[in-house]
């Protein structure tokens, strides 16, 4: 059932933003970015032969409002990252029509794993999710033009949100992962290795 991940898991983050989060701008900013983003996916607009979600241009413009706050220099590398992984989305979907038996391996498995791949080995921190996000949506607009050849085509389908919303799972709770293993491994250190003892000298020249 399409949308059946993306569903149960915007539900789920929800939930979890409402009852584990402090209670600050940014948790009522990510509910109200939660939500709309449930409400608004489903619905398209068309312009042409192309359907667009509206859920789809919602969730673009609040990537590009999320790293926009980087200075130029800062974002060089973010921008060149985004591409790298839409043009692997944009390979892996071509690769799919062309060959589709790779999909009895796992449809989702296949067309995540070298999206999020790339993103882990170029990218660290809670922003590494946000890129990933770009990087498959701009792959995804590529491959619906690539596809349409005057053909209608939706943009931003509930297939595309599963991916979408598993994608993002995967990156942040490795990331979330990272913290905790940090965390731990400084309070092991700090257990463990015991602080200088101050001499019991008394200076002659004092």
């Amino acid at each position: 059932m399409d949308g059946f991940y993306f569903y149960w898991l915007g539900w789920i983050v929800f939930g979890l933003i409402t009852f584990f989060m402090p209670k600050t701008i940014f948790r009522a900013i990510s509910c109200v970015i939660v939500l709309a983003l449930l409400l608004l996916a489903p619905l398209t607009l068309t312009y042409a032969h192309y359907s667009f979600s509206v859920g789809f241009l919602f969730l673009l413009v609040c990537c590009y409002a999320a790293i926009g706050q980087r200075s130029v220099k800062q974002l060089i590398y973010p921008v060149v990252v985004s591409i790298v992984i839409a043009a692997v989305y944009f390979g892996v979907q071509v690769f799919i029509r062309m060959d589709p038996v790779v999909l009895l391996f796992g449809s989702y498995v296949v067309q995540l794993v070298p999206s999020v791949c790339m993103a882990l080995l170029l990218l660290r921190g809670y922003k590494r999710s946000i890129i990933l996000v770009i990087g498959m949506m701009h792959g995804e607009v590529f491959v619906k033009i690539q596809q349409s050849q005057g053909m209608p085509v939706s943009i931003g389908s509930l297939v595309f949100w599963d991916l979408v919303a598993l994608s993002f799972i995967v990156s942040i709770s490795i990331t979330w992962i990272t913290v905790v293993i940090q965390q731990l491994e400084k309070r092991t250190v700090t257990r463990h290795i015991p602080p200088s003892s101050i001499g019991n000298r008394i200076d002659k020249h004092a």
